[in-house]
């Protein structure tokens, strides 16, 4: 049996070395996974965590600091626990003491939570998706309005615009765009009238906290 330390490193997080050294305490022997990616990057598109979940077997434990290691989403951190349980191995959590370990019934009751979480967090985004879909069939004057400018500009604000609305974050939407962090933003400041239930205010402080090397 062996155990390992998962972590994400992000420049943005100041306690970092602290969190670090908290949970090499409770596993001083311990082998050390890093990786240096964005917060929105699914675990299986890491290159450490992929390294991770080939080396551990039945009987093992992983030790990270908090379940946003995994990601920002519900439906991939629970997908993500579960490959662990599935293989036998132990999950612990070091900034509140949480455990999670196959046929517990304990874990159980952990999993559904999250779970329930997973369930809502879907369920904002495709309400804000619903209300983008009408707001832009139905409110062409006031969209004419808000994005007014060359059809070129005006036709990359829309793409923007429906992907910020089906729930995609600042820097995902730059990406498939071809555009600046800024353009996005300035978009999304315009989407206000479009967003009742708030998601894209959730949205955009979580991609706020993403957009560097997390």
């Amino acid at each position: 049996m062996k155990t390992y330390l998962y972590t994400r490193y992000s420049p943005k997080n100041k306690s970092y070395q602290g969190q670090l050294t908290a949970m090499r305490l409770l596993a001083p022997e311990a082998e050390h996974f890093q990786d240096k990616v964005r917060g929105d990057t699914p675990p299986m598109e890491r290159a450490a965590f992929k390294q991770l979940l080939s080396s551990v077997k039945s009987k093992d434990t992983v030790i990270i600091w908090w379940l946003t290691d995994f990601g920002h989403d519900f439906s991939q951190t629970l997908h993500t626990i579960t490959r662990f349980l599935d293989k036998g191995v132990r999950l612990q959590t070091s900034c509140e003491p949480l455990v999670f370990e196959a046929d517990s019934t304990q874990s159980h009751g952990l999993l559904a939570l999250i779970s329930g979480y997973g369930k809502v967090q879907t369920q904002h985004r495709l309400l804000a998706a619903e209300q983008g879909r009408n707001a832009l069939k139905h409110d062409s004057e006031q969209w004419k309005q808000r994005f007014s400018g060359r059809p070129a500009n005006k036709e990359k604000h829309q793409q923007i615009a429906t992907l910020l609305l089906e729930g995609e974050t600042l820097l995902s939407v730059a990406e498939q765009c071809g555009v600046s962090i800024s353009t996005v933003k300035r978009v999304k400041a315009k989407l206000g009238t479009f967003d009742d239930e708030g998601s894209l205010r959730r949205r955009g402080k979580a991609a706020s906290t993403s957009n560097d090397t997390e």
